[in-house]
């Protein structure tokens, strides 16, 4: 029932935000933002400093990574979120001109729309200024000062706001959280450099690793004036807290997106993880008739890749939410190329990275995985399970060769709370 209230009440503030777009009310749309202005339980605060307000452009990962901040420190603003479905109804707004079907049922405008709505200089102007007036009003609500973080440059939904916000004298910081991207990738975004004008709307920016750093300051060289590699706070959601001794039984194979690590280039469109896969499948399949093996299959969704394997009725699957409780039951998992593997390192499983191409070139792009866990031998891969089932050890692992590609994604985790805490004050 609480659900259903809550989305009355939303549906309700996006209306009256299309009827203040509609009547060109800067004011009223503020006045409804600040309305639909959110706090966390778990970043709410006694203590909290008393001339700052940050507005969190609200992305679930990123809240997270805030809230162990919050959870650690007592040296935080006042935080609270604006939801993003409010930031793109005012695109959408503009992109589809006075629509209230195509506004209110709020869909997600592609970038190729986006840019080309950009490119006409009168609609873009006519947008920024209402966020600007919006912004404006905003601040005027508020006897302290404003200030907005984002966690990707790449939400253009969001660009009119920061275009506010700059043209109102307040800060948007970046807390890059994006930090899983393979070499060849990373080339190919600062060669392409689609969103290299947004920069210039972020006073700070914040990254977990040193390849996102040198990325982001190859996009734009202004960067490296105002970067900062801080780690990444997350990294304690995936440390296991006590040690268990226990018998490995439990296979994990995490589901993986067979494109993920090429560039987005004709030249690669033929490229793909998809034998890798289905030799996984085949592995698995075989394993299946071990009794003392429990397997698992985790797909983020129901439109990531399926094998058109017929996979053993025994194996189990699960599809949707997040990998964190598979991962902590897990003992062994198979993963390649996502952050849920990264994440299965830092929580001491047994990891096992398949590379069964035939063009061994292809190695590339992978991420930076230890060579000793890449498997490029699926009766070596299989052997090894094997050997590890029914074996008794200590849960997490400590395996100094995993630490090498934790730190490079995750980067160093030595006061992560302290910069992030500081981050978020200055």
């Amino acid at each position: 029932m609480k659900n259903k209230i809550k989305k009355f009440i939303s549906f309700i503030i996006q209306l009256l935000i299309y009827f203040s777009l509609f009547f060109n009310s800067p004011k009223l749309c503020a006045y409804l933002i600040k309305f639909s202005l959110t706090k966390n339980n778990n970043l709410k605060k006694k203590n909290v400093s008393k001339n700052k307000i940050v507005i969190l452009l609200y992305r679930s990962i990123g809240i997270r990574d805030v809230e162990i901040v919050s959870q650690f420190s007592n040296k935080i603003p006042e935080i609270l979120i604006l939801q993003r479905r409010i930031v793109r109804l005012v695109l959408l707004f503009f992109l589809y001109k006075k629509n209230i079907f195509f506004t209110l049922k709020n869909l997600k405008p592609s970038e190729e729309e986006f840019f080309n709505f950009n490119k006409n200089k009168i609609k873009r102007e006519e947008y920024e200024k209402f966020w600007t007036e919006t912004i404006f009003y905003l601040k005027s609500f508020y006897k302290k000062e404003l200030n907005f973080v984002t966690f990707a440059y790449y939400y253009f939904i969001e660009q009119g706001l920061y275009a506010g916000c700059k043209n109102n004298k307040l800060p948007v910081k970046l807390w890059n959280k994006e930090c899983f991207i393979s070499e060849p990738d990373i080339k190919y975004t600062v060669k392409i450099n689609r969103y290299k004008d947004v920069f210039k709307f972020f006073k700070k920016i914040s990254t977990y690793n040193f390849s996102m750093k040198k990325m982001l300051i190859g996009m734009d060289y202004s960067n490296k004036n105002k970067i900062a590699v801080n780690g990444c706070p997350r990294v304690i959601d995936f440390i296991s807290k006590k040690k268990k001794y226990k018998k490995i039984t439990n296979l994990l194979f995490l589901s993986f997106t067979p494109i993920q690590g090429f560039p987005p280039l004709k030249k690669y469109e033929k490229l793909n993880w998809k034998r890798t896969y289905n030799r996984v499948i085949k592995i698995l399949n075989e394993l299946a008739s071990y009794e003392d093996l429990n397997i698992t299959i985790k797909r983020k969704n129901f439109n990531t890749y399926f094998t058109h394997l017929k996979i053993d009725k025994r194996i189990n699957t699960v599809v949707g939410g997040t990998a964190e409780k598979s991962i902590n039951e897990a003992d062994i998992v198979i993963g390649l190329n996502s952050g849920s593997t990264i994440e299965a390192l830092v929580n001491g499983k047994y990891i096992m990275i398949p590379f069964f191409e035939k063009d061994k070139k292809l190695k590339k792009y992978l991420y930076k995985f230890d060579k000793s866990i890449v498997y490029n031998s699926e009766k070596k891969m299989k052997k090894d399970i094997l050997n590890l089932v029914n074996k008794k050890v200590f849960f997490p692992l400590s395996n100094k060769k995993y630490n090498r590609t934790i730190k490079y994604y995750y980067g160093n985790g030595r006061d992560v709370v302290k910069k992030y805490a500081n981050f978020l004050n200055e």
